[in-house]
């Protein structure tokens, strides 16, 4: 589409209509375009906005696995970009060392009160120079153009992170797991081992994240012990303090 309100919405309006796994819905700008808890996320012609709708695997309860997959397999084709110092920032986010290059919006789909999949939206900042941003973004922020200096395709690039997904996929279906996808994503964790606080429902935890659990809930060492945070806004305090 040349341009949409948001990605997500049109897939999981589609969704609704009869459509499948493997649907993608991709634009070359959003008017309206959501990132976690609804916040607007730029979409600047020149960036990579699309959506990916994809079935459960391994049981409906695995489905938000599926939004930390994404992000693995955006990772693994900014590196094949030749882009250094790719980190993964639990739960959606993937940095250039401190600086948000992509995000990743996970929404589950329902058939009635049954989770039937998930959209998994992704947006890149690829052709779009951070110069060219409106000032006073809420996040350090850079691009695929300004970390190597050239215009890259937006095709290729859609078509590799497809690409490594469904290679993710099939080794999910191989392996009866998400074990793999796991560890790829504490590999390139910016989050792990770091002190965070986490902002969650009004309630604040403070401590070091030392693992995600086997249902994506990242697990941090706080005084009073470990805690399993589900969602939350994270602040990395070693950086940010």
């Amino acid at each position: 589409m040349d341009s949409v309100g948001s990605t997500n919405t049109e897939a999981k309006s589609l969704f609704a209509q009869g459509e499948t796994e493997g649907l993608i819905v991709i634009a070359r700008t959003q008017t309206a375009g959501r990132g976690r808890k609804d916040r607007p996320w730029l979409s600047p012609i020149g960036g990579l906005y699309f959506s990916i709708v994809l079935s459960p695997r391994l049981g409906a309860e695995n489905a938000p696995l599926l939004g930390l997959l994404g992000a693995c397999a955006v990772a693994r084709s900014l590196k094949a970009l030749g882009i250094k110092n790719v980190g993964l920032k639990w739960p959606n986010d993937v940095l250039i060392g401190q600086s948000k290059i992509a995000g990743i919006l996970s929404e589950a789909v329902f058939t009635g009160d049954e989770t039937a999949g998930a959209v998994i939206g992704i947006g890149v900042n690829q052709n779009c120079p951070i110069s060219d941003m409106p000032p006073g973004l809420q996040w350090p922020t850079t691009s695929v153009v300004d970390e190597i200096g050239k215009e890259t395709s937006v095709e290729a690039l859609l078509c590799s992170i497809v690409n490594e997904i469904d290679s993710f996929l099939q080794v999910v279906e191989h392996e009866s797991s998400f074990a793999s996808v796991l560890d790829e994503w504490r590999d390139a964790s910016s989050t792990l081992g770091v002190r965070v606080r986490v902002y969650e429902d009004g309630k604040t935890t403070e401590g070091v994240a030392k693992d995600i659990d086997t249902d994506g809930t990242l697990i941090v060492e706080t005084e009073e012990g470990l805690v399993n945070v589900l969602l939350g806004d994270v602040s990395h305090l070693k950086t940010e303090e």
